[in-house]
């Protein structure tokens, strides 16, 4: 088993609400797309080891990103299904199936951690 985390092709996220404009607060839940209900998830960098929380919390901007995609190369099968929901939460958008198309982690991986010397 091999394990990838991929980079989708935008690497911050953008919701929309039904009106068009930006989702401010707005709120992304990850799961298996072979079990709806079986979270599954999201990383912050590309070595896996920072995950976001679930559902993954999106600013004012209706921004948040980057997103890390766990991809099994023996089990190509297990996708995401994504759900999206405004502040209110009110579901937005669904997607079945989503497998990031882009390029990413795993390997080597140098990771910025910012220090502050006094």
């Amino acid at each position: 088993m091999t394990i990838s985390f991929l980079l989708a092709p935008m690497p911050k996220w953008v919701i929309i609400d039904n009106s068009g404009g930006v989702a401010g607060g707005a709120q992304l839940k990850t799961y298996r797309s072979l079990n709806k209900t079986e979270k599954k998830t999201v990383y912050q960098d590309p070595a896996g080891t920072i995950p976001w929380s679930n559902p993954i919390l999106f600013d004012l901007n209706g921004t948040q990103g980057p997103f890390y995609w766990a991809v099994d190369s023996d089990d190509l099968a297990d996708t995401y299904y994504l759900e999206a929901y405004d502040a209110q939460n009110n579901l937005l958008w669904t997607v079945d199936d989503f497998y990031p198309p882009g390029s990413g982690g795993g390997g080597i991986v140098t990771s910025y951690i910012p220090i502050v010397n006094y």
